[in-house]
């Protein structure tokens, strides 16, 4: 159980790894909030603007594009374990969004199951990378 929390708790991080991570986690926080808000604002009517669309469409963006700098410079900082701990977690995301979404695709194209929702597979990334990034460290530990 001490190994598991602290893989959570990221003991044995360098500070400056550290740092770099909750800077990634802020802006990828930041990113969620510009999605969720640029969805709804939509939804409600609030974006028929050319102007007002465009503008929540580039901030989105444009916070999208720091999170993505901001994650590469916490790759490039870390030492050759965290790194494979991190491409392993990644490559796993991937990998579980794609067979997920192709196997989606089959049903849907089979089946009357509704058109698949974005936002379920940002999701199940985002939770499969969670659980590699735990399991790697586990791993490594």
């Amino acid at each position: 159980m001490k190994k598991a929390l602290d893989a959570i708790c990221v003991k044995g991080l360098p500070k400056r790894d550290i740092k770099n991570a909750n800077r990634v986690n802020l802006l990828t926080l930041l990113w969620v909030v510009t999605l969720m808000l640029s969805t709804y604002l939509a939804g409600e009517g609030m974006l028929t603007s050319p102007i007002a669309l465009t503008i929540a469409i580039a901030i989105h963006a444009i916070v999208g594009i720091a999170m993505l700098l901001s994650y590469k410079h916490f790759l490039t900082q870390l030492d050759e374990m965290e790194r494979k701990v991190q491409l392993g977690a990644l490559a796993l995301a991937v990998g579980v969004a794609i067979i997920s979404f192709s196997s989606y695709s089959i049903l849907e194209e089979a089946t009357t199951l509704p058109p698949l929702n974005t936002a379920y597979l940002i999701a199940l990334m985002a939770l499969t990378y969670i659980v590699g990034i735990f399991k790697g460290r586990l791993a490594y530990r």
